[in-house]
């Protein structure tokens, strides 16, 4: 399994206190598109994503598996989750290209 880049951070700004919380998370306002990058560039890599609402409803929680430990990221309806989505899929893009250099390099050997 690909560990996850401890550099990577797909939110930006801290999960503080002093952020503001503003509107509704709802998946029905994303963008199809970069719902359905997000989900074929996890899968390419042999990753998955879960969608669902944090235990209050009040923002967005998306499970990542593939990338290390599975772990869940929290965006708020005051973030962009177009954005959020398109760094998802930038992140498994860059495991999917490592996996590509290193079968590469195998071939290489033979």
């Amino acid at each position: 399994m690909v560990k996850r880049d401890s550099n990577f951070n797909p939110t930006s700004g801290s999960r503080g206190v002093h952020r503001n919380n503003t509107g509704v998370a709802d998946w029905e306002q994303c963008d199809g598109q970069c719902l359905k990058r997000a989900i074929s560039t996890a899968a390419l890599t042999g990753g998955a994503l879960r969608f669902g609402y944090s235990r209050d409803g009040g923002a967005y929680a998306i499970g990542i598996y593939g990338d290390g430990e599975p772990y869940t990221e929290f965006v708020r309806p005051s973030e962009d989750i177009d954005d959020f989505l398109n760094k998802i899929s930038e992140l498994f893009e860059s495991i999917n290209d490592d996996g590509d250099r290193k079968g590469l390099a195998a071939g290489a050997k033979k």
